[in-house]
C-alpha cells in the first residue's frame, strides 16, 4: 500500500524500446503527467490501455487513464473522468488492479489494496466509454478481508487481478496478494467468484487459504520482496506475473516478469501454479506494477509492462 502521508506528484515519462532499463525522455504529448505512476494496467485494443493509479482518499488526480501509442508518435495519455464512485468511501483510494470482464465490451475490474482501518479494501465494476474518455461505476463490492491495515501493520495487499469468464454471468478473480509483509512474507494467489448482476462475493475457504507463489531472482532478501505486483492473463490462458523490490520511495527498485501457470475454466481451483517458475525478463531500476498485453501496432513486443518509481514517476515500456 502506498505509505499513507506521502504527498507528492510524480510526473510519468513514456518513450518506446523494446527492453527495461531506466532512462527517462520527455513524450511528444501536453498530457503526460500522472498524481501516481502506473500502478495496474490493461490493453482494451490494438493500441489503447487503461491505467490505474494508487490516490489515495485525501489525495486530489486522476485515478484511471487512458494511454494511446502508435509507432509513429509519443503516447497520448488522458484521464478519465468518473463522476459517482457509487459508495459511502467515497472516490477510490489505492487502486492498484484492474482486469477486462471476458464477453463484455469496454467493462472493467479495478481493485483497491486492502481494508485501511476498516474502510475502502473495494472492486468496482466500470463500464468505459472511449468516445468521452468517461467511465460510469455499475457497482462496488468489498474484497475479502483476512487482515486488515492500519498504523500497526500491513495487511492484505492485492495488487494483482485477473479475470475468468466461468459462463453463468459471474466472473472468477484471480486476486494476488504481494507478499513482502512480516504478516505475509510471500505471494499468495486467492480466488473468488463475483456475481455481475448482484455485485456480491462467493468465497471458499480453499479459495481463500490460495497457493502460496514465491517469484524467482536473486533478491537481496526474500523476505521482503513483493512477489506479485500485477498479474496478466495470456491469450492462451497462461498466468503472468510481475514481482519487484522496493526499498523506499527513493528507491533503488528492481523488477523482473515471470509465468506463474495457467487458468483453467470450470474448476474448484481455477489456478495451476508452475512447480519451478523461472525469470522471463528482468527491468533493473524500476518498480514494475502493471503488466498487459503488448500493442499490435508495435510488431515483436510480447508483453507490455508499467512502473510506479514514486518520487521518479514511472514509464510504459513494450518487452520482447
Amino acid at each position: 500500500m502506498k505509505q499513507l502521508f506521502s504527498q507528492f506528484s510524480l510526473v510519468v515519462t513514456m518513450m518506446f524500446f523494446f527492453g527495461c532499463a531506466a532512462s527517462h525522455t520527455a513524450a511528444r504529448s501536453e498530457k503526460t503527467s500522472f498524481a501516481q505512476g502506473i500502478s495496474g494496467l490493461v490493453r482494451i485494443d490494438s493500441s489503447r490501455y487503461l491505467a490505474v493509479h494508487d490516490a489515495l482518499s485525501f489525495e486530489d488526480g486522476p485515478r484511471v487513464s487512458l494511454l494511446r501509442v502508435s509507432s509513429s508518435a509519443g503516447p497520448i495519455i488522458v484521464p478519465v473522468t468518473i463522476d459517482d464512485w457509487m459508495d459511502r468511501d467515497g472516490r477510490s483510494s489505492d487502486l492498484e488492479s484492474l482486469c477486462a470482464i471476458p464477453s463484455r465490451p469496454n467493462e472493467f475490474l479495478m481493485a483497491e489494496s486492502g481494508r485501511w482501518e476498516g474502510r475502502f479494501g473495494r472492486l468496482f465494476h466500470i463500464r468505459f466509454d472511449p468516445a468521452t474518455h468517461r467511465a460510469a461505476v455499475l457497482g462496488v463490492a468489498r474484497l475479502p478481508n483476512l487482515c486488515d491495515n492500519n498504523p500497526e501493520q500491513v495487511g492484505d495487499q492485492y495488487e494483482g487481478m485477473a479475470c475468468l469468464d466461468d459462463g453463468s454471468g459471474s466472473v472468477v478473480l484471480i486476486l494476488g496478494e504481494r507478499g513482502g509483509s512480516a504478516r505475509y512474507p510471500s505471494g499468495v494467489l486467492r480466488w473468488v467468484t463475483f456475481d455481475l448482476r448482484t455485485h456480491t462475493l462467493l468465497s471458499t475457504q480453499d479459495g481463500l487459504h490460495g497457493i502460496r507463489v514465491d517469484a524467482p531472482g536473486g533478491w537481496p532478501d526474500h523476505r521482503k520482496n513483493r512477489d506479485i505486483s500485477d498479474l496478466f492473463v495470456a491469450s492462451d490462458g497462461s498466468l503472468w506475473a510481475s514481482a519487484a523490490w522496493d526499498s523506499g520511495d527513493a528507491g533503488p527498485f528492481s523488477s523482473l516478469v515471470y509465468r506463474i501457470g495457467y487458468l483453467r475454466q470450470n474448476s474448484p481451483v481455477p489456478v495451476v501454479v508452475n512447480r519451478r517458475l523461472h525469470v522471463w525478463r528482468t527491468c533493473d531500476g524500476i518498480k514494475v506494477e502493471g503488466v498487459a498485453a503488448p500493442p499490435s501496432v508495435l510488431h515483436g513486443a510480447v508483453i507490455s509492462v508499467g512502473s510506479d518509481d514514486e518520487h521518479y514517476g514511472g514509464v510504459w515500456r513494450p518487452l520482447r
